[in-house]
């Protein structure tokens, strides 16, 4: 039987980027329904949306830029600024734990570390600025891909239960549903990406040493192809005893 070549959608990066982009358009309409439904003007509900939503609004732009030709192009670049975002959300959160100090506050800051490094750690280690940092060497390489993906799935799970047992309405649960579907799928598809790079240094590796092999091989033929010539060379017989005298020699004795 011949295996099928389909993939799970939580095994296609392609298949996930685009339930983000649905899940994040989901997400902004709904946190910003109370403001539509108070009769807002366009302003004032814009600026909410910037507000309370933009890690959202920039994650949206930067999935919907990595479907296109430019964002392919640019693609480290974007990685940049999606990171430095959730840097500025993960200082923000840690002055939260000041404001309403609480067990759903630290676990949204535990989230927001975690994130950040595994983001930084998954798309910066084979670029320059992780050679120069030498990522690949760093504390952070001591947990693998798989220890920080199921690492951020408990959290994001225990910080879901947490928040539905405080919920007051139907649709803060929807919210809280999709933030962690969200979350889940955003996790999913930086795994996916680390999976892939280093299946491709594998590959890599793999490679070189295949090429180092074949070296090896062909300097060791060119030394029996030498060896082989030399002992196929005819030697020369030395003739013994002593040399026959010529004719006229002979004559005049």
């Amino acid at each position: 039987m011949n295996k099928s070549k389909e993939r799970d959608f939580f095994d296609s990066p392609s298949m996930i980027t685009y339930i983000l982009i649905g899940l994040l358009v989901v997400l902004i309409i709904l946190s910003q329904s109370f403001a539509i439904q108070s009769h807002m003007e366009a302003g004032d509900i814009f600026r909410s949306i910037i507000n309370h939503n933009s890690i959202y609004l920039v994650s949206l732009i930067y999935f919907i830029l990595i479907r296109v030709k430019f964002g392919k192009k640019y693609f480290d670049y974007l990685n940049v600024i999606i990171f430095a975002f959730y840097l500025l959300t993960t200082f923000a959160s840690l002055f939260t734990i000041f404001q309403s100090f609480g067990f759903d506050s630290i676990l949204n800051l535990a989230f927001n570390v975690l994130i950040t490094l595994y983001f930084g750690y998954s798309f910066f280690t084979r670029t320059v600025i992780g050679k120069d940092l030498k990522l690949s060497d760093s504390p952070l390489a001591e947990i693998n891909n798989g220890q920080y993906y199921y690492l951020l799935i408990g959290i994001i799970a225990i910080s879901l239960i947490v928040s539905l047992v405080s919920v007051n309405s139907f649709e803060d649960v929807v919210v809280y549903l999709l933030e962690a579907i969200y979350q889940f799928m955003f996790v999913r598809y930086i795994y996916l990406y680390k999976e892939y790079v280093e299946r491709k240094e594998l590959d890599i590796a793999k490679e070189k040493e295949h090429e180092k092999e074949k070296t090896v091989d062909k300097v060791e033929e060119v030394k029996e192809d030498e060896t082989t010539k030399n002992e196929e060379k005819p030697k020369e017989v030395k003739r013994r005893g002593r040399p026959k005298k010529n004719k006229d020699e002979e004559a005049l004795k």
